[in-house]
């Protein structure tokens, strides 16, 4: 019994070693390797769809209003002198040129005001009535 035990205790080492899969154990004992996993070809990834060019229309020009003209005087540059704002009537013959309105220091007052014009004490008072 005494050689069993010692047989058993000489054996112990070598199990756990081929159990254990150390160097020995690997030939002792045939694990089979572990399975590959197949080889997968992944798809390709689609294409983002191409986005249409669109023309963008050119912003419509914007054109200012133009400015009211500015009237035409052939005053002398003293504030105090008397003067006629013509709108209408003889205009172009009393101003020259295409004149729409003016003031004018060529006319009298009573000729002024009969002539359809309005009669200034200064040539700025005509100026923003003209």
């Amino acid at each position: 019994m005494k050689s069993l035990r010692h047989l058993a205790a000489l054996c112990v080492p070598f199990v756990l070693v081929a159990l254990a899969g150390g160097p020995l154990g690997c030939q002792l004992v045939a694990i089979p390797d572990a399975p590959q996993a197949p080889k997968v070809q992944l798809p390709q990834m689609p294409q983002a769809p191409e986005l249409p060019s669109m023309d963008v229309p050119a912003p419509p020009s914007v054109s200012l209003p133009s400015a009211p003209e500015k009237p035409k005087m052939d005053v002398p540059l003293d504030e105090d002198t008397e003067v006629c704002c013509l709108r209408s009537g003889p205009v172009e013959q009393v101003c020259g040129g295409d004149a729409k309105r003016c003031c004018t220091i060529k006319l009298e007052r009573d000729t002024c005001e009969s002539q359809g014009g309005l009669w200034f004490h200064s040539v700025r008072g005509c100026a923003g009535a003209c």
